[in-house]
């Protein structure tokens, strides 16, 4: 569709809903709560703004991180990285249904546990969108409001994680602090920089965090609002409190009281494995993008006992994280190791 005839429609739009916005304020995006004819009204408020695809041409490509990672233990040495690409073309129209936007809904009732899930029709004033993609640029298309912080910038080159100082410290000059509410997300939801990052948090003791259910391709298909600026907030005080128990340790590991869960290639499980492990990849956990439903999930799970713990390893941080992150959704207490650390130690008992 031509620009001109974007413009068209918007004013057919606005002109459509003027008697709404008489007797009151138009809601934010996420001040208006749930509901269609809220997150309509909450859409539409941004058409004098940045309005979904604002600088964005017609198939023009998002792209998450290419980024080799690892073990998320700060200071590991890493081996085996695995480097993922993942595009996504946005579209070069505004969906829409009768000239009204779309409305979003929300898969939180399809979890058991879904505190960690940050569904489209959730999304409050006081959320901090923290925007992890690696490989986005200053300029291309973001979600309106977000703070842009790659993902690789919370790990050493070698993939390990950076020491809880400088994670604080890299948050609280991006303006981010403890107690801020953070929906963190990637250009896709696949590529499991928002969910590594999210694990990030959780281990530095922030509460109030939440990876959005489907990423930016989700967010784009839903037709929600877009924007090219850069936002940039006042530094602040970051205070960690990590949380020992998300991380899982050989000795912890060795002692069997744990399932495991091997989120490798088939093949590397098949070469090697730590004990009677259950292979579970990341692309087991996802379908169209997106975490498969929990009935889905409950299939993919069928073998472990909720009732025991269950550690994700991997040598890729962002495919363990993702598998982590439906296990909590599922209830599970999940944790997550590091087959590097894994092979360092069976290395030394040799």
């Amino acid at each position: 569709m031509k620009i001109s005839s974007l413009f068209f429609l918007a004013i057919i739009i606005a002109a459509s809903v003027m008697t709404q916005w008489v007797d009151g304020a138009p809601c934010s995006v996420g001040g208006c709560g749930g509901g269609g004819e809220s997150w309509t009204a909450s859409a539409q408020a941004f058409m004098n703004s940045d309005v979904p695809l604002v600088g964005v041409t017609g198939n023009q490509n998002t792209k998450s991180s290419s980024f080799s990672s690892g073990s998320f233990q700060a200071g590991q040495p890493v081996g085996g990285a695995i480097n993922k690409t993942v595009n996504s073309t946005i579209p070069s129209s505004v969906a829409s249904v009768s000239g009204v936007y779309a409305t979003p809904g929300s898969r939180a009732d399809l979890f058991p546990a879904p505190a960690l899930l940050k569904s489209l029709d959730a999304i409050s004033e006081k959320d901090v969108v923290l925007d992890v993609s690696s490989r986005r640029s200053p300029g291309e298309a973001h979600i309106r409001g977000g703070v842009h912080i790659p993902a690789k910038s919370f790990f050493y080159e070698n993939g390990t994680l950076r020491s809880v100082s400088e994670l604080a410290a890299i948050l609280g000059k991006a303006g981010i602090s403890s107690e801020d509410a953070v929906m963190v997300y990637s250009d896709s939801f696949s590529s499991g920089e928002a969910t590594a990052v999210l694990c990030m948090l959780r281990y530095l003791g922030h509460e109030d965090a939440r990876a959005l259910d489907g990423g930016l391709d989700n967010w784009i298909a839903a037709s929600l609002p877009l924007e090219t600026k850069e936002n940039v907030r006042s530094p602040v005080s970051y205070a960690a409190h990590p949380r020992a128990d998300l991380l899982a340790d050989y000795d912890f590991v060795k002692s069997g009281q744990a399932q495991m869960v091997d989120a490798r290639s088939f093949q590397e499980y098949g070469k090697a494995r730590i004990g009677n492990a259950t292979f579970i990849s990341p692309e087991n956990v996802l379908e169209e993008g997106r975490l498969k439903p929990g009935a889905g999930l409950k299939d993919t799970f069928a073998r472990l006992n909720a009732s025991r713990t269950v550690v994700v390893y991997s040598d890729d941080i962002y495919g363990a994280s993702v598998v982590w992150f439906a296990l909590q959704l599922m209830g599970f207490d999940a944790r997550i190791y590091t087959w590097q650390d894994w092979q360092a130690h069976e290395a030394g008992r040799a």
